[in-house]
């Protein structure tokens, strides 16, 4: 395994001890892995979520090219579309519970 040198607080280094002493790894170069690896998790995950905002984005500019899309100009009218909207999921709901099998 290639060997890397590098330098750190005394903080870090206090933290390192630590973590070591109590057992939570066997040695500082494991830690070390263990941070690189959560660290590369992590920046995998956030380029994930860019990508699917960047597809988000373009379906939304897709959307308003064929002119499907609705002009919101003040709280009220944010609050009319979540009333609206709130009330076609209740209606979906009552239409689904309507249709389905009764159990009696």
């Amino acid at each position: 395994m290639p060997t890397q040198n590098v330098n750190i607080t005394e903080a870090q280094a206090e933290f390192i001890r630590n973590c070591v002493e109590s057992g939570d790894y066997n040695n500082a170069s494991e830690l070390v892995r263990e941070a690189l690896r959560l660290l590369k998790e992590q920046k995998d995950e956030h380029q994930a979520r860019v990508e699917y905002l960047r597809a988000e984005l373009q379906v939304a500019y897709d959307a308003r090219g064929r002119g499907e899309y609705i002009d919101l100009h003040s709280k009220e009218d944010i609050r009319a579309l979540r009333a609206q909207m709130r009330r076609e999921r209740l209606d979906k709901l009552a239409q689904l519970s309507n249709a389905s099998p009764s159990t009696k």
